[in-house]
């Protein structure tokens, strides 16, 4: 192992990087540490006191606030930094052995080239939810059980990252084009995926954050459109952890899963962590994607309403629609040619949006519908389902609904006594059908009576 350098790129964060340090010097683990706080041109004086401790080496960005790429870029060369590299948000405050459990991770398998952490306000799989205050994650963390059951994850959260110094020497700098410190993380998480690098999480390194919840996360429009120039995508899906929940196998299980529209495999990834015996495969139309879902699966860059798919009749177990059947122009069709690849206990998994969710209704009686980049109404959907309609189009598909769920996040009271107007006015429907923003539907092949 080599040693390790935490970079802290902040912009007026004074309040915070005071404590982050503190939290360091009690928990760092790690014998050679150097700590390296770069102000990003702030304006709250935090370069001053940095300059006067002498554990840390400051590097203030005197030409303006510059982009997080060109930054990490910069101070990498200036102060030849040559060990693994831990990318800390100020806002995070360290806890016992963090340091040296996601060290010890990283060197565990020589393919891994980045570890992410836990923390209360990452998303899921990297949250730790029943932690209310930093007193609670120190205790957290001291009685977990070293580094825990680790998982291979395609996209870590930007906050909290090490980096392998063997990968970053081989994959070079990170993209300067990109703004925000989440693009860059992620362009270099897919390019360590191409170059067969692995991401990992470490469920026993903790760290607390002390906005108690973290920003929402989104680039500008320019850096969208670097982005996209580049990967060939505008947007970038997590896995669908509501369809990996309707596999009903033992962790030991041998069965095979089909993903159409499977992005870069982030599903399919993990479906192999929770049933490492499985058989993964993926379908995906763009083929940036497919490259990349391909190295955690068998995918096929294809079509699926092309009806092409190159898999023997009666095959698999499971066929996975993670919010695609919308995107489809013969939605109906391509459930009836997905039968023939099913077993006859097979399944089919789906999470479809749901159109007549309140706040659609609620904006159509204004007279609007809108279309968005992303959402209920995104402008790449061609069809659109209620509840009604999805049913019809199952039983049309020759198929019988086991389970149907529904997604439903808060409704604001002036929505509630919308639904209840609308209730009123319409017969057959049920207060669910406005709420549900998505359904998550488990069907199976409808046997002849």
């Amino acid at each position: 192992m080599k040693g390790m350098t935490i970079l802290m790129v902040l912009h007026n964060a004074a309040e915070y990087v005071k404590l982050s340090i503190q939290s360091i010097r009690l928990f760092a683990d790690i014998e050679e540490l150097s700590v390296v706080v770069v102000d990003n041109h702030s304006d709250d004086a935090i370069a001053e006191w940095a300059r006067e401790q002498e554990d840390i080496t400051c590097v203030y960005m005197e030409e303006g606030e510059l982009p997080f790429g060109q930054v990490v870029n910069k101070v990498c060369h200036a102060l030849e930094i040559d060990g693994d590299l831990l990318i800390m948000d100020a806002h995070f405050m360290l806890t016992p052995q963090a340091l040296g459990r996601m060290q010890a991770l990283l060197y565990q398998e020589p393919a891994t080239g980045a570890v992410g952490g836990m923390s209360n306000s990452f998303p899921f799989p990297q949250r730790l939810q029943d932690l209310t205050d930093y007193e609670a994650a120190v205790r957290w963390a001291d009685g977990a059980d070293g580094i825990g059951q680790c998982k291979r994850i395609l996209d870590l959260h930007p906050d909290i990252v090490l980096l392998k110094a063997e990968m970053l020497s081989q994959l070079g700098d990170f993209d300067e084009e990109l703004v925000s410190q989440e693009y860059v993380m992620k362009d270099l998480g897919f390019r360590m995926v191409l170059n067969d690098w692995d991401l990992q999480v470490c469920p026993g390194a903790v760290f607390w954050d002390m906005r108690g919840s973290g920003p929402f996360f989104g680039g500008s429009q320019t850096e969208d459109t670097v982005i996209e120039r580049k990967w060939g995508m505008h947007y970038f899906s997590s896995f669908n952890a509501n369809l990996v929940d309707l596999i009903h196998r033992d962790r030991g299980a041998s069965f095979s899963v089909l993903e159409i529209g499977c992005d870069c495999g982030a599903t399919l990834l993990e479906i192999r962590n929770q049933f490492p015996c499985a058989a993964v495969y993926g379908v995906e139309i763009n083929e940036r994607a497919a490259m990349i879902a391909s190295h955690v699966a068998n995918v096929q860059s294809k079509n699926i309403e092309e009806k092409n798919l190159d898999f023997d009749d009666h095959t698999l177990d499971y066929i996975l629609f993670g919010d695609v059947l919308e995107h489809l122009h013969d939605p109906l069709e391509t459930l009836r040619y997905c039968r023939r690849f099913l077993k006859e206990e097979g399944y089919i998994l789906a999470s479809i949006p749901n159109l007549m969710h309140i706040s659609v209704m609620e904006k159509l009686l204004q007279g609007y519908f809108t279309y968005t980049e992303k959402g209920l109404l995104d402008k790449t959907h061609i069809h659109l389902f209620t509840y009604n309609e999805i049913a019809k189009m199952f039983d049309a598909g020759g198929y019988e609904m086991e389970t149907v769920t529904s997604l439903i996040p808060p409704v604001t009271a002036q929505q509630e006594t919308l639904i209840d107007r609308l209730m009123e006015l319409s017969e057959g429907t049920s207060r669910h059908m406005y709420k549900t923003f998505q359904y998550v539907v488990r069907a199976k092949i409808r046997t002849s009576s």
